[in-house]
């Protein structure tokens, strides 16, 4: 009566209003979109699994390559870099294990009857160096354009042949850098842990 007296429609009667009820479809796509969004979360897991697995892999991988046939394929500047990144690495490596092994004994490794001790002890670090191969290939990698542009340099410099250009930065990177960068991280080490490097004489 009160719709009739406002409006002036002739409408006898309640006025029934039907609300909509919920589609059983869209109740059974709620679970079923959930359980594909936690499936492809799972599939990424394995994923991700699988690509860190695969890094750490030494036997023959995929595509019928070993470590060493994918290092020798890469090419002569990624070999040479891949040396004296390896050397770098176990250079550090060699240094942590002296200050470890120092700082404990408060000796150092050249004192008597101390030197098999040490060998224990980097021998971890030998390990760890092993396990993270992989990732010394890929910063070899990313160094090997550094060393082509040192031996263009030495070549356009020193006029020798590509040969022997090469000959001389593997000499001064590997070799030189190598025992240079040994001796200042146990020189580095040795004074963390406030050992000498060579015991006193008695």
């Amino acid at each position: 009566m009160a719709h009739k007296k406002a409006t002036s429609d002739n409408v006898v009667g309640p006025l029934i209003c039907l609300a909509a009820e919920p589609r059983p479809r869209e109740e059974a796509e709620a679970p079923a979109a959930a359980v594909e969004v936690a499936a492809e979360a799972t599939e990424d897991k394995a994923s991700i699994l699988a690509k860190i697995k695969s890094m750490f892999k030494t036997k023959k991988e995929d595509d019928g390559l070993s470590f060493k046939e994918k290092l020798a394929k890469a090419g002569l500047s990624v070999l040479l870099s891949y040396g004296w990144v390896s050397n770098m690495s176990y250079s550090v490596t060699l240094s942590l294990a002296w200050y470890g092994f120092s700082k404990k004994t408060k000796l150092s490794p050249l004192a008597p009857g101390q030197w098999k001790p040490f060998l224990a002890v980097y021998a971890g670090f030998y390990v760890f160096n092993n396990i993270v191969r992989p990732i010394r290939f890929a910063a070899s990698a990313v160094v090997s354009k550094y060393f082509d542009n040192a031996v263009a340099f030495i070549e356009r410099k020193t006029k020798l042949s590509k040969k022997w250009s090469i000959f001389v930065m593997v000499f001064l990177a590997n070799i030189c850098g190598t025992f240079a960068a040994m001796g200042l991280g146990v020189r580095i080490a040795s004074s963390a842990a406030g050992v000498p490097i060579f015991p006193a004489k008695v």
